[in-house]
C-alpha cells in the first residue's frame, strides 16, 4: 500500500513518540520498583537499629528474655511490620539453651550468623510484596558482662520483614497518573504535528507539485510563488528560477535550431540523415535534392542502396560499417547515382550521431566533378615532382651517408651496454658463489675451533691454527660484504652508518693495494649520524670513487678519505669526502664526467666503459643527494658525496 508523505510523516512522529512514551514508562516504571524497594530497605535497616538498640538498653537495665520479647511482640504490632525475630546464635545457644522459635530457618539466617547482612523481597500469603533484612548482631565490650563470647564474635541476628504494600500502591497511583498525562500529551502533540504538517507542509508541497507537473507539461510561465519564510519558501524559489532559466533556454534552442535549420538549407554541399538501424533516410537540405535529382519526399522513401552503383555497393557497405565503429570517417571517390541515371563523382565525410535514443549517421556529400578536370594539369605537376625527387634522392644519398655514421656510433654504444649488463650479471654470480663458500667456510671455522679447543697454546700447531682461523674469519666477512654489495638493487631503503659502509668498502678494496704503494688516510667523524638508503648501492658508489682515485695516482699516492656532517639550507647532510695526490681533471672535461660513456683513462677489456662516475651520480641523487667536484691540474681531485641525515632517526638521537 502507497502511502502519502503526510501519511508517512504522521507515521514517524507517531512511532517516535510512542517509543519515548513506552522508554519513559519502562523507565519510571523500573525507577519506582528499586525506589520502593530502596526505601523498604532503608526502614528495615532503620527498623533494626532500634530493635537492636532496645534490646541493648533492656540487656543493660537487667531485664531478662521475658522484656526482650515483650519489646519484640510490641514492634510486630506496629502496622507496616510483618515479622519481627531474634534470632541465636551458637554461643547464646551454649550460655541459654536452645529455643525453637530463636533458631535460623533459612540460608538467609544463616547467612547473617556467618557476619553477612542479606536482603531480598518476599511474597506475602494476601500477594503482596515485602521485603526481608537479616542482619547480624556482633559482641561488643559492654556485652561481655552478660554473654559468654569475644568482642567482634557473631552472637546472633535480628531478622525483620516489613510489607511493601503502602509503597506499591503509592507507585501504581503515580504510574497510573504518568500514563494518563503521558498519554493526554501524545494525544495533544499528534494533533499538533497534524494540524502543523498540514499547513506547514503539505500544502506548500502540494503548490510545488502543481508547480513541477506544470513545468513538465511545458508551461514554463507558472510560478510556484509559495512565501513561507523556511526551506520549502527556497525550494519554491528555486523551481521558479528554473522554469525562468527554461524559458530562456528553450527560446535560445529554438533561436539556435532556426539558425542551424537555416545553415543546413544554405549549405553548398549535401547533408543527409541516415537512421543506422533502418538504413533509410530521414532528412535532407535542398543540396542533396539537388545533386540527386530526387524531391526531399522521394529521397526520404529511398535507402542508401537505391543512389549508390551496383559496383559500390560493398565499398560503401564496408565504410558504412567502419563509421558506426569508430564514430566517424571519410570516402573519397565515391559515386551518387541520380535520378536521370547520371553519376556524380563525390567525397564523403559521415558523423555518427545519436538523437532522442536513436542512432543516425550524418553524411556530408562535396561533388567534385570539377576537380576531375584538372586531372591533366595534376599529372604534370607530379612529373615535375618527380624531376624534384630525383634531383634530391642525389642530396639524400649524402645524408644517407652520415646516417650510416651515426648508426655505427650507436650500434658500438649498443655494445657497450651489452658488456655493462654481462658485468652486472657476472656480479650477481659473484654473489652466488660467495654464499657457496659461506658453508665451506664456516666448516673450517667450527673445525679450527675444535681443534684450539683440545690444543695447548704451547703447541706448536696453536699459532698456526690460530693464524688459519684469523684467515677464515676475513674470508667469512669479505664474503659478507660481497654479498651486501651485490644485493644493492634488491634491499629497500633503510638507516645504516656512512663509517661502516664506507670501512666495508675499504676490506673490499684492500687486497686491490697490498702490493702496490697506495697509502689510504682516514679521518672519520665519529659521532656522524645515520643515513637512509641501500647500503649496497652506497658501497658501490664509495668503490667507484676509490678505484678512480687509486687509477689517478697511478698505484703511488696517498687517498685521503674522510666523513663530516654539513647543515645547509635544504637539510643536514652527512659528507663523504675521497681525495687523491693524482694529477686532477683537466677544466676542459671537468662538465662530462658525469656523461655516461665519457672517459679520460684507456678504453679496452670491457672495465673502461665510463659508466662509473654516471652511475655513481644517479645512485646518489636517488638517495636524495648530490656529488661536488673539486679539481686543478698538479694538485689531485677531490670528490664529496652528501648524503641526507635520516631525519627520524636523527630525532631519536
Amino acid at each position: 500500500m502507497r502511502l502519502s508523505l503526510a501519511q508517512r510523516f504522521n507515521l514517524y512522529v507517531g512511532g517516535i513518540v510512542l517509543l519515548g512514551l513506552a522508554v519513559l514508562l519502562v523507565y519510571d516504571y523500573d525507577s519506582e520498583r528499586r525506589l520502593v524497594r530502596g526505601m523498604g530497605l532503608a526502614e528495615a535497616e532503620r527498623l533494626s537499629d532500634i530493635v537492636f538498640d532496645q534490646l541493648h538498653t533492656s540487656m543493660k537495665l537487667g531485664g531478662g528474655r521475658g522484656e526482650n520479647r515483650a519489646i519484640i511482640e510490641r514492634l510486630n504490632a506496629v502496622k507496616g511490620i510483618e515479622k519481627i525475630r531474634v534470632i541465636h546464635g551458637r554461643a547464646l545457644n551454649s550460655q541459654f539453651g536452645v529455643e525453637a522459635d530463636e533458631q535460623p530457618l533459612d540460608e538467609a539466617d544463616m547467612s547473617a550468623l556467618a557476619g553477612n547482612k542479606v536482603s531480598r523481597i518476599e511474597r506475602l500469603p494476601d500477594g503482596n510484596n515485602a521485603i526481608r533484612l537479616t542482619a547480624p548482631v556482633f559482641a561488643r565490650k559492654d556485652c561481655l558482662g552478660c554473654h559468654r563470647a569475644t568482642v567482634g564474635e557473631v552472637i546472633g541476628a535480628i531478622s525483620i520483614k516489613i510489607s511493601l504494600t503502602e509503597l506499591e500502591a503509592a507507585k501504581a497511583a503515580h504510574s497510573k497518573n504518568f500514563i494518563l498525562w503521558g498519554g493526554g500529551l501524545f494525544l495533544i502533540t499528534t494533533i499538533s504535528v497534524f494540524v502543523m504538517v498540514g499547513r506547514r507542509l503539505l500544502e506548500p508541497l502540494e503548490r510545488l507539485k502543481e508547480s513541477a507537473r506544470a513545468i513538465a507539461s511545458g508551461n514554463l510561465h507558472h510560478r510556484a510563488g509559495i512565501d513561507t519564510g523556511d526551506e520549502i519558501e527556497d525550494l519554491g524559489k528555486a523551481l521558479d528560477d528554473m522554469a525562468s532559466s527554461l524559458l530562456r533556454t528553450s527560446s535560445q534552442l529554438a533561436d539556435a535550431r532556426e539558425t542551424y535549420a537555416a545553415f543546413v538549407r544554405m549549405a553548398v554541399d549535401a547533408i543527409v540523415l541516415i537512421n543506422i538501424e533502418t538504413k533509410r533516410f530521414v532528412d535532407a537540405n535542398p543540396a542533396a535534392t539537388e545533386i540527386t535529382g530526387y524531391s526531399r519526399e522521394e529521397l526520404l522513401m529511398l535507402t542508401p542502396d537505391a543512389i549508390y552503383p551496383h559496383e559500390k555497393l560493398d565499398e560503401y557497405g564496408e565504410a558504412f560499417d567502419r563509421w558506426v565503429y569508430d564514430g566517424k570517417g571519410y570516402l573519397r571517390d565515391a559515386v551518387i547515382s541520380r535520378r536521370d541515371s547520371s553519376r556524380v563523382p563525390v567525397e564523403i565525410a559521415a558523423s555518427a550521431l545519436e538523437l532522442n535514443g536513436e542512432r543516425y549517421m550524418l553524411e556530408i556529400w562535396r561533388d567534385i566533378s570539377e576537380r576531375k578536370g584538372f586531372g591533366e594539369t595534376i599529372k604534370r605537376y607530379v612529373a615535375e615532382l618527380e624531376n624534384t625527387v630525383r634531383e634530391r634522392t642525389s642530396e639524400l644519398n649524402v645524408s644517407l651517408l652520415e646516417l650510416e655514421s651515426a648508426y655505427k656510433k650507436l650500434k658500438d654504444s649498443e655494445q657497450k651496454l651489452i658488456q655493462s649488463a654481462k658485468m652486472s650479471s657476472l656480479g650477481e654470480m659473484g654473489a652466488g658463489i660467495a654464499h657457496e663458500l659461506n658453508s665451506p667456510i664456516a666448516g673450517i671455522l667450527t673445525i679450527t675451533e675444535l681443534l684450539l679447543n683440545r690444543s695447548s697454546p704451547d703447541d706448536r700447531n696453536y699459532l698456526l691454527l690460530e693464524k688459519m682461523k684469523d684467515a677464515a674469519v676475513r674470508s667469512k666477512y669479505i664474503i659478507l660484504d660481497m654479498m651486501t654489495y651485490a644485493r644493492q638493487a634488491k634491499e629497500g631503503f633503510k638507516p645504516f652508518f656512512l663509517n661502516e659502509a664506507i670501512n666495508a668498502t675499504l676490506f673490499l678494496f684492500i687486497s686491490e693495494i697490498k702490493n702496490s704503494s697506495i697509502e689510504i688516510i682516514k679521518n672519520f667523524q665519529t659521532d656522524l649520524p645515520r643515513v637512509c638508503g641501500s647500503q649496497g648501492r652506497i658501497m658501490e658508489v664509495m668503490l667507484n670513487m676509490i678505484k678512480n682515485a687509486r687509477d689517478a695516482i697511478g698505484g703511488n699516492g696517498k687517498i685521503f678519505i674522510s666523513t663530516s656532517t654539513v647543515t645547509e639550507a635544504a637539510g643536514t647532510f652527512a659528507v663523504a669526502e675521497i681525495r687523491d695526490t693524482g694529477h686532477g681533471i683537466p677544466d676542459e672535461v671537468m662538465d662530462k664526467i658525469f656523461d655516461p660513456f665519457f672517459t679520460t683513462k684507456e678504453k679496452g677489456g670491457g672495465m673502461n666503459m665510463g659508466l662509473g662516475l654516471s652511475i655513481s651520480n644517479s645512485i646518489v641523487k636517488e638517495h636524495g643527494g648530490r656529488i661536488d667536484v673539486q679539481s686543478a691540474l698538479g694538485e689531485g681531485a677531490c670528490f664529496r658525496v652528501y648524503l641526507p641525515v635520516d631525519k627520524e632517526k636523527d630525532r631519536e638521537s
